[in-house]
């Protein structure tokens, strides 16, 4: 039958429960964030009444309640992220018509100025070839001493131009829908997608090491006290603490004609150089060992939250997989920050995605649903650098995004030399790219790490 549940004079659900995004489409920020924070309030309340403090041990009407409070904060984390890109709609709207008045096969104007008061970002390819030190060796005649630095600024943005939304399903938001369609040339991204970093904060330094002060959580002070008993102080104290920038490098050849095709030179640089250096970067900032040169990533830095659910028991129940993920959100949330995403493989996901109840109803929606990855109303990045589900490993974590930052030099290095190995008698180039990053944990705490066990 057809319950309603009222919070705050909203009605938060329809057709069984089940909140629907057509009940959420006009809904505003701030609503939409209040009825979150209800929602999972709700969730809250029922896993301290639970058997254990464990949603898995919910029965009966609570039981029912947290799978449509699970789909309820995931329609409105929707909207959420929904509004936030609405704020500059108009902008990628004038940016794509753009793009889309361009003839096929043309090689797509990189927009200059300003958008909503922001700097568009550019593209390292674009950047390249419109250098004097690319038109000097093409006047030349050979890219033997090619040197550019391209500052990070020009390039990295947490949105692209046009926004995930409009990017081709598959190919990296970075390039403009025209680039694919010049005759000729390869689809050039259709690797990993660079994701975890765009997960915290952002920033740029000149230094070689970052010396910073770490937060860390001692008390939290929320101590119930009779009246005129003494309040507790929550305790957040400071620690010094050091981040080397390490170099993170690719070598790619390729021919002396190639390179000399700049639409070539343009997509190339864009879509394998760039994507490569960057998908190094992924690996370090989830599992680098901190052993120079390596960085230290999210699996091994000390003092993050832990949880853990056992892999069999989430075989025969998925649910005891979405109670871990919440555990590790209020692992986040006890360090005084919201969690802002979590972050799994795309194997690791399809546990939650075909979980089911025990009348086999999926818990994410039925197959014909175009469900997206979301859990308890947070996006999940996908990344393949995350390890998968195994004994014992460490497949998921959630993370605030102001728990950290990813601090790199202003500059993306690329380099061309003849000089490597037989590529002189060849005649072929290699192509170096290589960047500085150092990952600073403003808060480890801020972060919690799942592990997988049999």
């Amino acid at each position: 039958g057809n319950t309603t549940t009222t919070h705050g004079g909203v009605t938060m659900a329809k057709q069984a429960g089940v909140l629907e995004p057509e009940d959420v489409k006009d809904y505003s920020l701030e609503q939409t964030t209040r009825l979150m924070k209800e929602a999972n309030d709700e969730v809250l309340a029922i896993k301290d009444r639970s058997e254990d403090k464990q949603l898995v041990k919910a029965e009966g009407d609570d039981a029912d309640k947290v799978a449509v409070l699970q789909q309820t904060l995931n329609v409105l984390g929707v909207r959420f992220d929904s509004i936030k890109e609405l704020k500059d709609a108009d902008a990628k709207a004038v940016t794509l018509a753009e793009y889309l008045s361009q003839p096929v096969g043309t090689p797509v104007p990189q927009p200059a100025g300003k958008a909503g008061g922001l700097a568009l970002p550019k593209f390292a390819g674009d950047i390249i070839a419109e250098s004097d030190e690319y038109a000097a060796a093409k006047a030349r005649g050979t890219m033997v001493g090619f040197h550019k630095e391209i500052k990070w600024s020009d390039i990295m943005a947490t949105k692209a131009i046009l926004g995930e939304d409009d990017a081709l399903a598959g190919v990296d938001s970075q390039f403009p829908p025209q680039s694919i369609r010049i005759p000729g040339i390869r689809v050039p991204v259709l690797f990993q997608p660079n994701n975890i970093s765009l997960m915290f904060l952002q920033g740029t330094t000149d230094q070689h090491l970052i010396s910073y002060m770490q937060e860390v959580v001692t008390a939290e002070g929320a101590v119930e006290v009779l009246e005129g008993g003494t309040k507790l102080e929550a305790d957040i104290s400071f620690t010094q603490a050091t981040a080397p920038v390490q170099n993170i490098p690719v070598l790619l050849p390729v021919t002396d004609q190639l390179l000399e095709d700049e639409a070539f030179m343009r997509s190339w640089v864009e879509g394998r150089l760039r994507l490569f250096v960057l998908n190094r970067e992924d690996t370090q900032l989830i599992s680098g060992d901190g052993v120079a040169p390596n960085l230290e990533g999210i699996l091994t830095v000390a003092g993050t939250g832990a949880q853990s659910y056992s892999i069999a028991a989430a075989v025969l129940d998925a649910t005891v997989a979405f109670d871990t993920v919440h555990n590790a959100l209020t692992d986040v949330r006890q360090a005084f920050l919201q969690p802002s995403g979590i972050a799994m493989a795309s194997a690791t996901w399809e546990r939650f995605r075909l979980g089911k109840d025990g009348n086999s109803n999926y818990l994410l929606g039925p197959p014909a649903d175009a469900v997206p990855a979301r859990l308890w109303g947070l996006p999940v990045t996908l990344n393949e650098n995350m390890p998968a589900e195994a004994n014992p490993n460490e497949a998921i974590f959630v993370a605030a995004r102001e728990a950290a930052e990813v601090v790199r030099r202003n500059e993306l290095r690329v380099s061309v030399s003849d000089s490597h190995g037989t590529t002189f008698a060849e005649n072929v180039q290699t192509f170096k790219a290589e960047m500085r990053t150092a990952f600073v944990y403003w808060r480890p705490a801020g972060i919690s790490v799942i592990t997988t066990v049999t």
